[in-house]
């Protein structure tokens, strides 16, 4: 349900004939950032879960490994 002080501001400033396009299109970008944010946790957990430290020894072979 729609809070009264928002329909009533609602109203006031969106024409008649354009509010359910502005609804519409208020809760698709609500949608969206709710799936933004969704994936930004989730890739932020998966980098959390790869994260490994290496040691000074497993850099340096990393770094000349494609000396050879």
């Amino acid at each position: 349900m729609i809070e009264q002080s928002l329909l009533e501001e609602l109203e006031n400033i969106v024409p008649a004939g354009e509010r359910s396009d502005f609804m519409n299109e208020a809760v698709e970008e609500k949608l969206a950032h709710i799936g933004r944010k969704k994936a930004y946790e989730y890739i932020k957990e998966f980098k959390k879960a790869q994260k490994k430290s290496w040691s000074n020894k497993e850099i340096l072979k990393f770094i000349h490994e494609g000396r050879k």
